[in-house]
Order: structure tokens, then C-alpha cells, then sequence
């Protein structure tokens, strides 16, 4: 092909002098990043990372950092059995349930989708194995999560999969989080010679005579620069969870903020468009919960709430009414904020306000995982309490009206107490008889593994107990929002980014979450984000690796 150079994101090589030069230029430095890099490297490429933000690490420093890895090597040591019809058959229903068929050669999904998660599973146990080996990665098996839709009959090795960074300089088997998988590829590739370049923002690519990607340009405090990569570009840059523009127009309903790394804000979106790239799943994202004045607040720290822990707790809409299972996947607790009544034109749970009483707070309090129940001491700013649930309520409605800017006046219905007493009530019957009539809450086992725990006492349902009749009680608004996006271009089972016709585009490559997911709108598991993605940039800095050197270009600048 021969692209029109009329997009600001392209420039042909005469125009540019490079300023450096490796072999393969990585844009990044999340997991994905790092696993590109890393696997680069180690097939003999010299690489050069470069990376938007003041600090390495991305949404992946963040994150709780487990990585959902069917056919591991912890599960084939073990004699455990993950078989590869099951689950591809598991992972198709749940990527496209509404045309899931297990007799239909692709099991209703597209092709695409088929090959993409074929090669997931065909090659996610090795890449772990490998990079351990290298160690760039040191995992730590978490065989008690179990995945979110383990009763599902397709799912024949619920436990198992999910694995975790180990804490850097903890005790063997000590689980860490995402700083500790930083820190690890970190050194694992300053121990190969990789260098990583903080404060440069890629904004375009340089394209040569034979329409081949060749370069990037960055923008630094100092001024642009060019980095020409002889073989082949990586994008690993995140998704685009803080370009409101992009995220209002891509996303099937309102999404107040998320928790990725500030800087991810789909910057490889229109590189991609303006290299005729296939765009796929540009609704989809990787959902959760997050408090509401987290969200708005827009702080570098900020995480989304992806297991509430409590009993005597229960999430209610505006007009006092359970709505949803307040137990449920993350993922799967969003859609509920989404819900339309077409009478009222609105979103009656665009805002689900928790409520818990003093023995929840005592028994449940922490700050693990976005838990908004914070111990006396910490950050309850987000938090607002009332002697009887009639001054609560005053209390979330005066909360309300401060954010009436961001949420277009929502409130609370004027017999918001009156419904909540009876939903209090009901709710209450279900928890003294342990069965939840309405959302089956406790149910399903990660439910209860969310829970974290039961009280004493409580033998009948874990995740249920009754609110107290008198105060005080506790409130805060939940919202819905994004850990990231997962749209973007279509990449092959390579990472080799694709045109609308389906060829590929010589010299680019694009991996995680600015990339198109293959698991649609679904939320496979918990580290069914960084499962597919670490392993998908092993296979991408591989073949990257492999490719031929391109035109030399303009000349490296002294």
C-alpha cells in the first residue's frame, strides 16, 4: 500500500534525522511493554523502551498484578488437567454468549477471535515458563481464587489458573502486587542492556519508502526526538480510560473515570487510523466500580473498587432498591449502573449508593483492592454517616448535589427512605435465612472469596448478615468506570498490527489493552487482563525480533 501522508501521526523517512536507533522500539513500559521488550532481547534484538509517563510501570504498577494462565506449569507439575477443547469452549461462551454455538466450527466466535484465543491458550504456559526462567517474571501460584465463573459446565479447572507476582525480597510463595512485577522485569531487563527512556510521549510514526514503519517520533521537555527501529515498533501504551472524548463516544455507557495510569489516553488510536489499521472492539473495556469522588477526583492513585467486602451492606439506586448482587464480578456489576428507563429518559442506578452499618465497618474495614470502607484513620473523605437512615439519607443527597455538575442533577427519589426501609427489610429476611431470593448473592464461590471471610456465628451465608435496626450507618456513591479500555487495532496471533483488509502493516506491532481484545466484552477471570497480555507480547517480541532490517533511513544524528 502507499499511504497519503496527510495525518499529522505520519512522516516519511527524509524528513526526519534519528536521534538513536535499536533494533526493535517498544512504547511502554506496563507488563505488556516489558514482556515485548524482554523476549526481544533475549532473541537478539537490541531494544530501546520508551515510555510517556515520569515513572516506569503503567496501570501494571497498580494493579493487584494476578495473570490468568490456563495450562500453566503450576498446573502441569501438579497433574492438573485444563483441557484445551473445555476451555476454549469456556472462553468462547463467555466472549460471545449471544452467538456461542460448541458445534460451529469457531464456536460462534469470529475467526479472528477463534485464532486469537487459540493461540492464548496454546502458548500462555510456556510464555510464563519462559519468562520465569529468564527471570523476568517470578510467580507465585494462587490455587484458593477461584475464577469468576467456575460453576460454569465448560470451566473444568476453576482453581488453578490464576497466578501472582511474588513480593520482591518476601518469604518463597509471599504474593506481591504489581510495583513487585515491575521491579522484576525492571531488572531483568537492565540485566540484558534494554534501555528505557522516561518523558517520551510517541506521537507519530516514521514510514519509509516501501510504506514500512521504521521509527517513531517522541515528544519530550526538551523538544521532539526520533528513535529509528531497524526491524520493527511495539506499542504496549494502554488504552484510552483518560481521553474523555474518546471514552464518551467508544464506551456503551456513561463511565465517570478509571484507575489506569493517568497517562493512558489512547495515544496510539489515531497512529493506528491513519495507518489504515482494522479497529475492533472499541466499546469494550475492562470494567469496575469506583467510588465516586475517587473518580472525579481523577488522583494518580486512585483505584476502582473490584471486591467490597461486608455483610450487613447492601448497594441501592435511587429510589432505595437493590438492583444487582453486590457480590458479582466487577465487570459484571457495571452493567447494572447502565440500566435505562425510557419513561424518565435516565439512568435510574447511574449512581448505586453502599450502605453498611457499625458492625460491617467493624468486621470488614480495609484497603485492599478498592475496598471503600476505609479503617478509622485513613482517607474517609468519600465516606458520609447519619445517626438514623433518615439523616443518612440527607447526608447522600447532600453529597449528591455537590457532584451535580458531573452527573447531570441525579438524586435521590424524594420516598428514597421510605422504599429503603422495605428494601432493608427484605434484605434482612434473606440474610437471617442465608438465601438471597432476588440476586442469589453468596452463591457462586468468588463471592464468597471476595467476601473475604464470614463473621463468627454466621454458618448459613458468608456474604449476608442483618443491618442493624438503629445507627450509626455509613454511605458512600459507587459509580461505574474502567481499570482500562481494550479497543484499538486488530493485531494477529504475532501482535502484527492489520489493515482493514486484513494484511499486515510491515514493521508495527501492538499488544494489551491499545490493542483489540479478543475476549470482547467479557472478563474472563481474575488476571484475565495481564494473562493475554503478557502473553501476547511474548509472541509479539519474538516475531518482532525475527523481522528483516528495513531501509537504513536518514542518517543518525551526531
Amino acid at each position: 500500500m502507499t499511504y497519503q501522508l496527510f495525518s499529522p501521526e505520519l512522516c516519511r523517512e527524509v524528513e526526519v534525522n534519528f536521534s538513536n536507533e535499536a533494533d526493535v522500539v517498544v512504547v511502554g513500559s506496563g507488563a505488556g511493554a516489558f514482556t515485548a521488550a524482554i523476549t526481544a532481547s533475549k532473541h537478539g534484538a537490541s531494544v530501546i523502551m520508551l515510555e510517556k509517563a515520569q515513572r516506569i510501570g503503567g496501570t501494571t504498577r497498580k494493579a493487584a498484578a494476578a495473570y490468568w494462565v490456563p495450562d500453566n506449569h503450576f498446573m502441569r507439575r501438579q497433574g492438573r488437567a485444563d483441557p484445551k477443547a473445555d476451555a476454549m469452549r469456556h472462553m468462547a461462551k463467555l466472549t460471545r454468549p449471544a452467538s456461542y454455538d460448541p458445534d460451529k466450527p469457531h464456536l460462534g466466535l469470529t475467526q479472528w477471535e477463534f485464532e486469537m484465543i487459540e493461540a492464548f491458550f496454546d502458548n500462555a504456559g510456556d510464555a510464563i515458563e519462559e519468562l520465569s526462567t529468564w527471570g523476568a517474571l517470578e510467580p507465585v501460584s494462587w490455587e484458593i481464587q477461584p475464577d469468576y465463573y467456575a460453576e460454569m459446565p465448560e470451566n473444568k479447572a476453576p482453581y488453578g489458573r490464576i497466578i501472582y507476582p511474588h513480593l520482591r525480597g518476601g518469604q518463597p510463595d509471599q504474593v506481591g502486587d504489581g510495583s513487585d512485577m515491575i521491579d522484576t522485569f525492571a531488572a531483568a531487563a537492565g540485566s540484558l542492556g534494554i534501555e528505557w527512556r522516561t518523558d517520551h510521549a510517541v506521537s507519530k510514526v516514521v514510514v519509509n519508502a516501501d510504506d514500512e514503519i521504521i521509527g517513531v517520533i517522541a515528544k519530550t521537555s526538551d523538544g521532539e526526538v526520533a528513535v529509528r527501529a531497524r526491524r520493527a515498533v511495539v506499542f504496549a501504551s494502554g488504552g484510552f480510560t483518560h481521553n474523555v472524548e474518546l471514552r464518551t463516544n467508544s464506551l456503551p455507557g456513561p463511565v465517570f473515570g478509571g484507575c489506569a495510569a493517568l497517562t493512558n489516553t489512547g495515544d496510539f488510536i489515531p497512529i493506528a487510523q491513519a495507518l489504515g489499521a482494522d479497529l475492533v472492539n472499541m466499546n469494550g473495556s475492562w470494567l469496575a466500580p469506583m467510588v465516586l469522588d475517587r473518580a472525579i477526583s481523577n488522583r494518580a492513585d486512585a483505584t476502582c473498587s473490584f471486591s467490597i467486602p461486608g455483610d450487613s451492606m447492601i448497594f441501592v439506586n435511587r429510589f432505595g432498591r437493590r438492583v444487582v448482587n453486590e457480590k458479582a464480578p466487577y465487570q459484571d456489576l457495571v452493567t447494572a449502573f447502565w440500566t435505562w428507563e425510557s419513561q424518565r429518559a435516565e439512568y435510574p442506578n447511574l449512581i448505586l449508593v453502599m450502605i453498611w452499618d457499625e458492625s460491617t465497618k467493624q468486621h470488614h474495614s480495609g484497603d485492599k483492592y478498592g475496598n471503600p470502607m476505609i479503617p478509622d484513620g485513613g482517607d474517609q473523605s468519600h465516606i458520609v454517616s447519619g445517626t438514623t437512615l433518615e439523616k443518612l439519607s440527607d447526608a447522600v443527597r447532600d453529597r449528591l448535589n455537590l457532584y451535580a455538575a458531573h452527573t447531570g442533577g441525579w438524586n435521590l427519589d424524594a420516598d428514597f427512605t421510605d422504599t429503603l426501609l422495605a428494601t432493608i427489610e427484605r434484605y434482612n429476611t434473606f440474610a437471617a435465612s442465608g438465601v438471597d431470593e432476588d440476586f442469589h448473592r453468596g452463591e457462586a464461590a468468588i463471592e464468597r472469596y471476595f467476601n473475604m471471610g464470614g463473621r463468627p456465628g454466621n454458618d448459613r451465608n458468608e456474604t449476608m448478615w442483618p443491618i442493624a435496626s438503629s445507627g450509626p450507618y455509613y454511605a458512600t456513591l459507587l459509580c461505574p468506570a474502567t481499570l482500562d479500555t481494550k479497543g484499538g487495532p486488530r493485531a494477529n496471533a504475532h501482535g502484527q498490527v492489520l489493515t482493514r483488509a486484513g494484511d499486515t502493516i510491515p514493521g508495527l506491532y501492538a499488544v494489551g489493552n491499545c490493542a483489540g481484545a479478543m475476549s470482547a466484552g467479557s472478563y474472563w477471570a481474575g488476571g484475565a487482563t495481564l494473562g493475554p497480555i503478557i502473553t501476547m507480547a511474548w509472541l509479539a517480541g519474538r516475531d518482532a525480533a525475527r523481522q528483516p532490517v528495513r531501509s537504513p533511513g536518514a542518517a543518525i544524528a551526531a
